[in-house]
């Protein structure tokens, strides 16, 4: 045995025993968890009602508490709570006060912040393309140019009666689809050739696929054996049948065989040339793209120099990029589209190795769409519910018309959410000629009501039958096309692609009404018709009209007084705030301005002279005002993720409670009314108190012995 393994067997054995104050290489410990002092006080003493002393970074559980980056990081200033705030002020604060004074510190902790990423961000891009005046102005000019166009592509299938033929079911999967890349072959500055190309070529997508499946079971199942008569009569036609159909046979397979015996004979005049070949396969795909999916695109990575790297390629088309992910420190997601004829994996392998400052964008070939008809529940189709889709869809119009300028003064203001009945009266769209009358419900109330079916708790077990409406339905249908086709919304999916017109697919997705339900579900009446539930009617509506006053028919404006708490800027006020930074006295007479240099024997002389000679600087402070307050006036702004809470370990729980005990003075009350200062109180965690010593002297004591908290493995205590 060496001399070590006998001094640490006679120190008390191996090194698996619990040791206090020493580690394994028997040196004295100076931290237990995070680096603190020793977890165990020095004194062994038992004191009744006291714990014993814990580091504030203890955990009492038995995964280990590491600091990964070796340097305590800043973390993000997060908002006090009432209760924290509360003891930041004085004990005789009243509650009113206590609550003016709060929500005044959380307006200014929001200013703050607002201003804080304001400046942090307004550098970058993708900021400057949502808020600053200038790149504002661009985009809505050429959203308005893009949705112009598509609004003329509408009327154009509108006049041609395209759009009145179809009726949004997925029975007609393969009209839509066709609707939609039609839409785009204009978008693309097609013509109707090009059109009655694509109409003539085979669709391979899931949603027609599956229709066809569904028609063929149907076919095969509705199928009747056939008279025996018949039959008999058809096996006696079937040899002369059979001779003609040789006949036919033999003639077509002659043919194939002359053809086949000529591929060496000269072309004749008019075949297509390869160069001509290729553009004719252009226009055949002109509704068709190959993409790549960039998964990560850095702030800082402007869309030129993206633009450039990806335009070296042959086929290039466009490029559209997401909107930045906050919990991702803002990177952006983007698809770049390219010709159908392209080799896409040769790009998509160039571009991984192709890097802009060395960073990596992930780039993936991008799949097709595989279903680009889908379904919304079949109780779409029932009479109750397209009255009320009817009317979202209305103001679905209303609204985005009035943003696009459609319809309406160039110069006339946006309306709020309550006003939105009123704009889908007053629209001028043609599409809304006669809403009105569409909208006025008819119902059996008397009937109802003569055979009780109104009495409370009826509606909850009463049953309707599904009832269709072709022309609630076609009317309803115009205005969900045209709402897809012109601002890129799909009604039944309460969805907005806003940058569709820059992504692969420029129209490639619908959704629409599901086969209605066949009485299985819920039963059938006496005439065979299939029953629906009155409540789930209701609960349907009710749960799709939230869900669209939650996203797109969200329309939350900020008043003047809403910004103004945010902490909107006056430009005029901004513009003398860097006229009176840029002027400082320096004796009497004599005052400089630091952003020239020189020298002025009057303030009235800097201001002139900055308003002369630096004017841009000006303009610039007066811009960047207007940037500030587009900013904060946009109720979806970005913003910095807001720093997840940790939770509460048990050593800090019950560190709380013991810190509220020794703050009541060891006095838990009941739960009637308790005076401010008797330490039971609703503001006694506000700060601490300090209470005298009782007198020892006092009454008699406690015969029972003092509750002690010393671990039940720990040694005996030496005195």
């Amino acid at each position: 045995m060496s001399d070590d393994e006998d001094r640490r067997r006679r120190s008390g054995g191996d090194d698996r025993r619990r040791d206090y104050g020493y580690d394994r290489d028997r040196r004295y410990r100076s931290d237990y968890s995070n680096g603190s002092s020793m977890k165990r006080s020095g004194s062994r003493r038992d004191e009744g009602g006291a714990k014993r002393s814990r580091i504030d970074s203890a955990c009492d559980t038995y995964e280990p508490q590491f600091n990964r980056s070796g340097v305590d990081e800043p973390a993000a200033p997060v908002m006090m709570t009432f209760k924290k705030f509360l003891a930041t002020q004085d004990d005789s604060i009243s509650d009113e006060d206590a609550i003016a004074k709060y929500s005044e510190y959380k307006l200014d902790f929001k200013r703050q912040e607002l201003q804080k990423f304001f400046d942090a961000h307004k550098d970058e891009e993708w900021f400057r393309f949502k808020y600053h005046p200038n790149e504002i102005k661009k985009r809505k000019d050429e959203q308005k140019e893009l949705v112009k166009k598509r609004l003329e592509i509408f009327n154009e299938f509108k006049g041609k009666g395209l759009i009145e033929k179809i009726r949004l079911d997925f029975d007609n999967a393969r009209e839509i689809i066709q609707l939609m890349d039609a839409t785009v072959i204009k978008l693309e500055g097609g013509n109707d050739e090009d059109i009655d190309i694509m109409m003539s070529e085979k669709i391979e997508d899931e949603s027609v696929m599956e229709l066809l499946q569904q028609q063929k079971t149907e076919t095969t199942n509705g199928e009747e054996a056939k008279p025996r008569e018949e039959s008999e009569a058809k096996k006696e036609d079937e040899p002369a049948n059979g001779t003609a159909e040789e006949k036919e046979g033999g003639e077509s397979e002659a043919k194939e065989e002359d053809a086949e015996a000529k591929p060496d004979e000269p072309a004749e005049d008019g075949v297509l040339t390869e160069q001509e070949e290729k553009a004719s396969a252009r226009r055949k795909n002109m509704h068709k793209t190959c993409s790549i999916f960039l998964r990560q695109i850095p702030p800082s990575v402007t869309f030129a120099e993206l633009e450039d790297l990806c335009k070296s390629h042959p086929g290039y088309l466009r490029i559209g990029l997401s909107e930045p992910i906050p919990d991702r420190k803002f990177i952006r997601r983007g698809w770049v589209s390219y010709r159908r004829d392209v080799n896409i994996k040769e790009i998509c392998w160039n571009l991984n190795t192709a890097k802009i400052r060395d960073f990596d964008f992930g780039a993936i070939v991008n799949r097709d769409l595989t279903r680009r008809v889908r379904t919304a529940n079949g109780i779409t189709c029932h009479r109750a519910v397209m009255l009320n889709d009817l009317m979202q869809a209305a103001m679905l119009v209303a609204s985005y018309d009035r943003r696009a300028g459609l319809f309406c003064d160039e110069d006339a203001p946006q309306f709020g959410k309550a006003d939105l009945e009123k704009a889908v009266a007053q629209s001028k769209n043609p599409l809304m000629t006669s809403i009105t009358e569409m909208l006025v419900d008819e119902g059996s109330a008397e009937e109802d009501e003569l055979l009780g079916l109104n009495e409370p708790g009826k509606d909850e077990e009463r049953k309707v039958a599904l009832a269709r409406d072709a022309k609630l339905g076609a009317f309803l249908d115009k205005l969900i096309i045209y709402l897809r086709l012109v601002h890129s919304i799909d009604f039944y999916n309460h969805g907005e692609y806003p940058f569709e017109d820059s992504m692969p697919n420029r129209c490639g997705m619908m959704h629409v009404r599901a086969q209605p339900t066949n009485g299985n579900q819920w039963g059938k009446n006496d005439k065979g018709e299939p029953l629906v539930p009155l409540n789930f009617v209701e609960s349907f509506s009710k749960g799709f009209n939230e869900r669209l006053a939650a996203s797109l028919l969200n329309l939350t404006i900020l008043t003047d007084q809403d910004l103004t708490n945010l902490g909107k800027k006056d430009p005029e006020k901004e513009l003398e705030k860097f006229i009176a930074a840029n002027t400082v006295e320096l004796a009497k007479d004599k005052w400089l301005c630091p952003l020239s240099g020189k020298k002025f024997r009057g303030p009235e002389f800097i201001k002139k002279h900055l308003s002369s000679k630096y004017e841009e600087q000006l303009d610039l402070v007066k811009v960047e005002a207007e940037f500030f307050n587009n900013y904060i006036a946009d109720p979806k702004r970005p913003h910095e993720p807001e720093p997840k809470a940790q939770p509460a370990t048990p050593v800090d729980e019950r560190r709380a409670h013991d810190g509220d005990r020794e703050r009541d003075g060891g006095y838990r009350g009941g739960y009637g009314d308790r005076s401010r200062h008797s330490g039971g109180g609703r503001f006694s965690y506000s700060r601490p108190r300090v209470y005298e010593p009782p007198p020892t002297d006092m009454g008699r004591r406690d015969p029972r012995q003092p509750v002690t908290y010393r671990d039940l493995d720990a040694p005996e205590d030496i005195f």
